[in-house]
Parts: structure tokens; sequence; C-alpha cells
């Protein structure tokens, strides 16, 4: 497992050279113009580079494919609207918890109006990507927490991936559904479940 300096390190962009970045920005740009234009599906490299004004080339010196741009660009979303937010010895408790639903329901809100054409295309491949980074974040904070140093890993794996699950499938359907309810107000119907939850968890022998 990651620790916390670890895990923000692979979230966070390489440090390239000024005139690298530019291009790699030029290819992000190009990237999502198209997206606003057709589905992920249909764009391809040679789109992307002839939009970027670069030759192919140059697209794979950045990038291994669009799959790779897209989890950068995933990751980067993900790092601005929720991992900036906490600090490396947050525990796993209410407050926590409250800070990164309402972190996810911006960071749905940022992806859908950056790929507004492609959001429920890439939904699939968004999903599994950003819930693993979720899950770790949970770790993270789940091995901060002592209440929990009794309890065998395992267990500890299997309340991880159960909050990042619930906590992305109720954000992304909050979402779906058109924001019937605000984040605050969706904080305070999702917490009582989970909470429940991470206290029985603590509770074992």
């Amino acid at each position: 497992m990651f620790n916390w300096e670890e895990w923000q390190l692979a979230l966070k962009p390489k440090k390239i050279d000024p005139r690298a970045a530019r291009t790699r920005i030029l290819i992000q740009e190009a990237f999502l113009s198209l997206a606003s234009e057709k589905k992920f599906e249909a764009i391809t490299v040679k789109d992307i580079s002839e939009r970027a004004v670069v030759n192919r080339a140059t697209f794979y010196d950045h990038f291994d494919d669009k799959y790779n741009l897209l989890e950068y660009l995933l990751s980067d979303a993900f790092t601005s609207s929720v991992a900036s937010k906490l600090q490396s010895n947050m525990q796993l408790n209410r407050d926590t918890l409250k800070t990164i639903i309402i972190a996810l329901c911006n960071y749905h809100e940022n992806i859908h109006n950056h790929c507004k054409r492609v959001y429920k295309s890439i939904s699939s491949y968004m999903d599994n990507e950003i819930q693993l980074k979720l899950k770790e974040l949970i770790s993270l904070m789940i091995a901060n927490t002592t209440s929990f140093e009794h309890i065998e890993q395992e267990k500890l794996d299997l309340l991880s991936i159960m909050i990042s699950n619930s906590l992305y499938g109720a954000t992304s359907h909050w979402y779906g559904q058109g924001k019937i309810i605000n984040e605050l107000e969706l904080s305070e119907d999702i917490l009582p479940f989970i909470m429940s939850g991470i206290n029985m968890f603590a509770s074992m022998k």
C-alpha cells in the first residue's frame, strides 16, 4: 500500500520541461475539444494530433494511447476535486467523509463540463479508474485511524472497497439524476448508512 506522500506523488503529473508541458496541454485541449463534439469511441489519436497540430509521434511521446490520455485527465480532475481537499493525517470519520462526498460531487460536475459528449460513453472506464484511486485514499485514512488497529488487514480492505464504491456510486447517481438535492443534503443522506457500517467494523473483536 502507498503511504500518503507516495499516493499524492503517483496522482500528480510528472514535471517536464516547459516546451513539452505546452505540447501536453495542447494535446489535452485538443482531446477536450473533440470530446465536446463526438463520443469517446469515435475519437482517434489521429484526430487528437491533427486538432493539436502535432504529429502522431509527438502524441506518443506523451501518452501511450487515448485511454492513457483519458486516465491522465481523470487523475488530474480527481486530484483537483478530491485529494487536494484532504491532509496527510486525516482519519476516517464523519467530517472527512463529508469532505469527500462534496468533493466527489464537484468531480462529477467538473468531468461532465469538460467532456459532455463523452461523459456517458466513458462512464464505465471512468468508474473503474476513480474507484480504485478512491479506495487507495480510503485505505490510507483507515490506516491513520487508531480504532481500526486491532482489525485484520483483509477486513480493512473489504471496508475500504465498500466505502469507496458506496460514495462513488451514490454521488454518480446523484449527478446522473440531475442533482435534485444539493451536496450537503446528499452527504447527510449518505453518512448515516456509511457511519453505521464503519462503527460496526470498529467494534469487531
